[in-house]
């Protein structure tokens, strides 16, 4: 047997409204929340006063008989009863032993009020006489109207004439169709119509309460005239007081209908994500806008040179200084908080970011509801320019290596030098003997290297290994170059893909777990 799910109770409703409320301050509009603002406050209040009290309230339109049945309910004419209508022009109150009821009337404006004797069934009960709803005076359906969202119980006053007015089900009866549990209609002036034609006014009127949204709601015949159902009625009214949840029920059902307002256009249509989609676009994008490219063809170059300074044939090395580094030329040659020299974003490339925040944002939140959405997105649109500000300080954080020297350089140096050294004594060689031969001097014996003199020998052969040394080293410095722009390019990324995560990707998740707890928080009030 499936196990009936518990109901929240009020505090709890209450709590995830207000949870609800401020989560979507500054998203849904002010005037969309207004009306459940005031439903919480008119909730925290009514606990706080008179507990014990139910204030229960005649409510129907002109002609129903409310001041009629009310004077009958109370066994005194309290109410003014005339032909001439409107005759209730403020509320009055019949007030038995009720502890607390005087504030609590205070609360509710009714300034006319009159103490009945002790009567042990309607202990706690505060009884109303109000206006007219349909009264031809705008103040008097603004105070029935006023009351009507106040009172703890609502007893629904019709007559055999007016009971499907649309008035009462259209502007009460529907929009307080939650409300059930603490509401009572009566047919008043019952004695009017013939016994045969009761039954049917009754089903008549339990269909339009049906269509109504009100279910099954109790309903009473009364004649305020003959006494008929009066002591029902009466009856009614103190298994009210007695069950002393009139006030809580009420309440509850005030919190869930306006949960339920909310939530008409406030939760999701479709499936929402738990985590921003794919940045992959929005960090090439990025890419593009900080000059990552620039960056890397930069570190190629800087590498390049700086290979050819330690591997290029010795007298030759001093021209690659001549050529400025890359990276230097860019404040990139280490890491650093300060600024970079790379060219601003052009107003396309920073257009490619917005592109790409904003589908980010629009992917991300498909499923919200439009209001959210289209502020979820407009709050991660606002944050392009931290982001385009923010990779300039990315690069610049970022090791691309330029302080690196391999292994093989070294070898190159030490090989280079001794190769050079190898030429320069073959030269020293062969000058010493030229000087000899010259001063007709008598020459030392040349010893052979094969077909070739020694000195011969170490001139050419350090000539051309060094030579030699030094091309292979250029060709091994174009790879590096290659290897050392590809692990720049990879930090580059890196660095650039954090940065987007920290600007756009993580508020935006932020929003959606925001979203979620909303949509939590008012299904719960609305349950």
């Amino acid at each position: 047997m499936r196990r009936r799910q518990r109901q929240p109770e009020l505090e709890e409703r209450t709590e995830a409204l207000g949870r609800a409320l401020d989560l979507a301050d500054g998203v849904v509009p002010a005037e969309r929340l207004d009306p459940a603002r005031g439903v919480l406050g008119r909730a925290g209040e009514r606990s706080a006063m008179a507990p014990g009290v139910t204030v229960a309230a005649l409510l129907g339109a002109t002609g129903s008989g409310k001041s009629s049945l009310f004077n009958a309910l109370v066994g005194e004419p309290l109410a003014d009863v005339h032909a001439r209508r409107p005759t209730t022009t403020r509320p009055l109150a019949a007030v038995w032993d009720a502890p607390g009821a005087g504030g609590l009337l205070d609360w509710l404006e009714v300034p006319e009020r009159r103490v009945r004797p002790a009567d042990p069934r309607l202990t706690g009960l505060v009884l109303l006489d109000l206006p007219d709803i349909d009264s031809t005076r705008s103040e008097n359906r603004r105070v029935a109207a006023r009351l009507a969202e106040r009172v703890d119980a609502l007893v629904w006053v019709l007559d055999p004439q007016k009971y499907a007015d649309a008035v009462v089900h259209e502007e009460y009866l529907h929009p307080l169709r939650e409300h059930a549990s603490v509401s009572i209609v009566v047919l008043n002036q019952a004695d009017r119509l013939a016994a045969e034609d009761l039954p049917g006014v009754l089903d008549h009127l339990r269909g339009i309460l049906r269509q109504d949204g009100m279910g099954d709601v109790e309903i009473l015949t009364t004649s305020a005239r003959t006494g008929e159902g009066v002591a029902a009625l009466r009856e009614r009214l103190a298994r009210l007081v007695e069950e002393g949840r009139a006030a809580r029920a009420r309440l509850e059902a005030d919190v869930r209908t306006a949960a339920r307002e909310l939530a008409a256009d406030q939760l999701p249509t479709g499936e929402v994500a738990d985590e921003p989609r794919e940045v992959g676009a929005l960090v090439a994008a990025c890419a593009a806008a900080a000059g990552a490219g620039e960056v890397r063809t930069a570190v190629e170059r800087s590498y390049r040179r700086r290979a050819v300074q330690q591997t290029g044939w010795p007298p030759l090395r001093w021209l690659a200084r001549l050529r400025p580094d890359p990276l230097r030329r860019l404040h990139l040659e280490r890491p650093t908080d300060g600024a970079t020299s790379l060219p601003a974003a052009t107003p396309a490339q920073e257009a490619g970011v917005r592109t790409g925040v904003h589908d980010l944002a629009w992917t991300s939140t498909a499923g919200m509801a439009d209001a959210w959405r289209a502020r979820v997105t407009q709050r991660t649109e606002d944050r392009v320019p931290e982001l385009v500000d923010a990779l300039d300080a990315t690069i610049a954080r970022e090791d691309l290596g330029a302080q690196r020297r391999p292994r093989w350089w070294r070898v190159w140096w030490l090989l280079g030098h001794l190769l050079f050294l190898t030429a320069l004594a073959g030269a020293g060689w062969l000058a010493a003997l030229a000087v000899l031969g010259y001063l007709q001097l008598p020459e030392p014996t040349t010893p052979m290297a094969g077909p070739l003199p020694w000195p011969t020998a170490l001139l050419l052969g350090g000539l051309v290994a060094g030579l030699g040394l030094a091309v292979v080293g250029r060709v091994l410095a174009r790879v590096g170059a290659r290897r050392a722009g590809r692990r720049a390019g990879a930090r580059l990324q890196s660095g650039i893909r954090q940065t987007a995560e920290r600007v756009v990707a993580e508020p935006l998740a932020q929003d959606l777990t925001r979203y979620r707890d909303f949509t939590a928080a008012l299904e719960l009030a609305a349950t």
